[in-house]
């Protein structure tokens, strides 16, 4: 069974909780949203240090995850399991889970997460048969304004059809920085409820975000001077290391995918469409893929997933870890 939106979740959900879900991108956004959901209605508030276990499948052991599922909660009526990036599971670790997953305690239920992971194996395929797939394609063109929409109006504010089309121009498409954008544009209208159409351009260029696309130009330039200025400016407005490595990241994925496009004489506007990048930021960004090395793309990928570890695992500087990077690669 797929489920496509939160919206079926919810109704999914409100019948009965199933024991194994797969939470799947791209959107991670949505993603996000949907273990939130699941863990607030499966985990009794302030039960977590008692009934719930976070593993992630670069460092998790299969034996400890399915021990951990077979454990009977304590406070909650159900105990919870997520396991984080599991497209990163060798095959016979993936065979081990799904063979574990059939038989985990009725009184549990585990939900794996990850960014993307290979459709043609079997994991996939036995989680499309036995189990519950909730995945979360990126949304596009009237879907995308639709979602925006709902997310203004959802929040008891107006905003003109031409203002919302703007700010998903100016930010992109990425659902967690649009979210952003919009709140910020929430706070400014206030008590009115209406969003003026005559801030849009002061409020979102001015944002984080702005800088985030400073960064990632920098990088698709190989300019490293600008890269480490904008990296700067970005850690100096208060963003989270974690969130310049996602939006990094982000940035390689797009890369690629560009490049493949390229590659295949696509249209410009289908390559901008497939790699979620914005009207105004097209030729700018495809400047930086034309001169870029798939082999070194996909090297800083890994190495942004290693920063990610680390910066989640350790105390380590995540202004001098995205500095070394930025030295190493642009």
């Amino acid at each position: 069974m797929i489920l496509q939106t939160l919206e079926e979740l919810e109704k999914d959900i409100a019948n009965a909780i199933r024991p194994v879900y797969l939470v799947l991108g791209p959107e991670e956004y949505h993603c996000d949203q949907a273990l939130a959901i699941l863990k607030g209605r499966i985990m009794t508030p302030g039960a977590g240090d008692f009934d719930y276990s976070l593993f992630a499948a670069g460092n998790a052991d299969v034996a400890e995850i399915l021990e951990a599922a077979n454990i009977f909660p304590m406070l909650s009526k159900r105990r919870l399991v997520v396991v984080e990036d599991v497209g990163k599971f060798r095959e016979a670790d993936s065979d081990a889970l799904l063979t574990g997953l059939t038989s985990i305690s009725p009184r549990s239920t585990v939900i794996l997460a990850a960014v993307e992971i290979d459709k043609r194996k079997k994991f996939y395929k036995t989680f499309q048969k036995d189990f519950c797939i909730c995945e979360f394609p990126h949304l596009k063109g009237v879907a995308l304004e639709r979602w925006a929409d709902a997310f203004v109006r959802k929040n008891g504010y107006r905003i003109s059809a031409g203002a919302l089309k703007r700010v998903i121009n100016i930010a992109g498409a990425d659902l967690r920085t649009l979210a952003s954008e919009f709140e910020k544009l929430m706070l400014y209208a206030g008590e009115e409820k209406n969003i003026p159409d005559a801030v849009i351009e002061d409020l979102v260029r001015a944002s984080r975000q702005q800088s985030i696309f400073d960064l990632t130009n920098a990088v698709g330039r190989h300019d490293r001077v600008g890269a480490l200025r904008s990296l700067g400016n970005l850690l100096g407005m208060g963003e989270h290391p974690l969130v310049v490595v996602t939006m990094l990241a982000r940035h390689c994925r797009q890369t690629l995918i560009a490049i493949e496009g390229l590659q295949e004489r696509k249209n410009p506007r289908d390559i901008a469409s497939d790699a979620q990048i914005p009207p105004f930021a097209l030729e700018q960004f495809l400047a930086g893929v034309r001169t870029a090395n798939p082999d070194t793309v996909s090297d800083m990928y890994i190495s942004l997933a290693e920063i990610d570890r680390q910066l989640k695992s350790s105390s380590l500087d995540g202004r001098a870890l995205l500095e070394s990077f930025i030295c190493e690669f642009v």
